[in-house]
């Protein structure tokens, strides 16, 4: 809220500049510019400058402002309800003092009394301080809790960090034990289905020599062929029996 006056003049032009000088016998304020075509055309009159200010008249709206009802923003305070040591606009009276003896206009009211508003001044001035010291007191409990929040929050995200280090550390331990397993595995089984594919083609080709030599009188080929044929055989039988403990089992991890 600004409560300055502005040159009278220049207000009237939808201008707003400050005002210098207040004049009491025109009951008008001007500008430094203004005042002195007043001074050329109103000779005898003796405008007071803002070291005077005692002199000039209470600014409209530091009177707005201290006559406007707290409760109806619209109103004005016209009435002072003695029971209850309340100001009151028209509606304030109507509605809430309409039953109270001591309502009486303010104009009734300020005969006869006086006020130190200097040591009201004082008052509301060391109010305001303790205010202030209040209200800096609580801004510093905010930021104490913000800096020790920023803090727990660092501290809960650092060892999150941390966390996932230590769970990315397992996890490439363990995939990497899971790798050397399965090629440990698979390695194993593929010995012995490659094992499987040399007996089976060793065997296919004595059945096919056995077939082409049956019915041909060479005993040498035959004998060679039966003695490699009882061999090779001896040899699937000594494979299937080490494999038959894990014909059906399957390895899961």
């Amino acid at each position: 809220m600004v409560l300055d006056f502005l040159c009278s003049t220049c207000e009237d032009k939808k201008l707003e500049i400050m005002a210098d000088f207040y004049c009491e016998s025109c009951w008008q304020f001007y500008c430094g510019k203004c005042i002195n075509m007043h001074r050329k055309l109103f000779t005898k009159h003796a405008p007071f400058e803002r070291g005077d200010m005692k002199n000039w008249p209470v600014a409209q709206k530091v009177e707005d402002f201290l006559l406007k009802c707290d409760v109806h923003k619209e109103e004005r305070l016209k009435m002072y309800c003695e029971e209850h040591s309340e100001l009151c606009c028209t509606k304030c009276a109507f509605l809430n003092h309409k039953l109270c003896q001591k309502v009486t206009l303010l104009s009734d009211k300020v005969k006869g009394q006086s006020t130190d508003l200097q040591k009201l001044s004082v008052s509301i001035k060391t109010i305001l301080e303790e205010i202030k010291k209040n209200q800096d007191n609580k801004e510093a409990s905010i930021q104490y809790v913000q800096s020790s929040y920023d803090e727990q929050l660092y501290t809960i995200q650092e060892t999150r960090q941390k966390i996932n280090s230590a769970l990315d550390t397992i996890e490439q331990k363990t995939l990497k034990e899971m790798k050397d397993t399965l090629t440990k595995l698979q390695a194993s089984s593929k010995i012995a289905v490659d094992k499987c594919i040399r007996l089976r083609d060793e065997l296919q080709q004595l059945r096919d020599a056995v077939q082409d030599i049956s019915d041909k009188s060479k005993a040498e080929l035959s004998f060679i062929a039966t003695r490699k044929c009882k061999d090779k055989i001896q040899q699937s039988k000594t494979v299937l029996k080490e494999n038959s403990l894990q014909t059906n089992v399957l390895i899961t991890f």
